[in-house]
């Protein structure tokens, strides 16, 4: 009798065991299809540009719109949409940048006044997450026998150099600098990219290399010993293909 318990009892722990393990196996595998879940790369934004209509009038308020779009699903949360406008006549450092506000349906919108006739350059910056697009428009000013006439260089326009500034800069504490760059609207890889940093309290200026992270993405960090107003010159260049450019920004650090 007393065997015969025993055994009884044998199989019913190897029958608890062999649950125990389907469960674990079920476990393993509902944890790692969360895993896949969580690990799926998000879309890219889609961002689309439109203006009332063209040419734009001069001297007078207009309406400049972009539609967010990710997954064909609105975007209605962006961190941020910036409407990076200038003269096509003019280089970009003469850009004049604004925030634009979300008003319906992942819709942003700005109002701006043109104060010249012209062709003008329009980069929406557009920050959703961790992924950033920046869609470079060209838009009339003025009646076609209104335009100016403004000499530029071949290369005018064609690079498109953001620096990201919207974070704050703390004296003492590592910050963050990222650009993206783009050549021709393709992302500028492969490049050699690194920040001239110069202020008035600083004796040198002082050269840091960035790292590409993602295509047309450069990105390194330094700590700023002071609270001041800084100047970064982001240089980039591919010397084979005899590319070299730069664009100037300020920013300020605080304490």
């Amino acid at each position: 009798m007393k065997k015969l318990a025993i055994f009884i009892l044998i199989i019913i722990s190897m029958t608890l065991a062999a649950c125990g393990s389907d469960d674990g196996e079920n476990n393993t595998s509902n944890a790692d299809e969360q895993d896949t879940q969580n690990n799926e790369v998000p879309e890219t934004p889609e961002v689309m540009v439109s203006f009332d209509h063209q040419p734009l009038p001069v001297g007078e308020e207009t309406a400049i719109k972009a539609k967010v779009t990710q997954g064909d699903e609105p975007v209605p949360d962006a961190e941020y949409v910036k409407f990076e406008i200038w003269n096509k006549g003019d280089s970009q450092d003469s850009s004049q940048t604004i925030e634009a506000e979300h008003t319906d349906d992942g819709v942003y919108e700005i109002t701006h006044t043109f104060d010249e006739a012209g062709s003008y350059q329009v980069i929406a910056h557009t920050q959703v997450d961790d992924l950033h697009t920046m869609p470079k428009s060209e838009v009339k000013v003025g009646k076609d026998s209104e335009v100016s006439e403004h000499s530029h260089s071949e290369e005018s326009g064609k690079f498109m150099v953001h620096l990201e500034t919207e974070q704050k800069f703390k004296a003492g504490e590592k910050s963050p600098l990222v650009v993206h760059i783009n050549h021709m609207e393709d992302p500028f890889t492969k490049g050699l990219v690194k920040f001239e940093i110069s202020a008035d309290l600083m004796e040198k200026h002082l050269y840091v290399d960035a790292e590409e992270v993602e295509p047309g993405m450069y990105k390194t960090s330094h700590n700023f010993s002071e609270p001041g107003t800084y100047t970064i010159n982001t240089h980039y260049e591919k010397p084979d293909e005899e590319i070299h450019g730069h664009k100037e920004k300020t920013i300020e650090v605080t304490e």
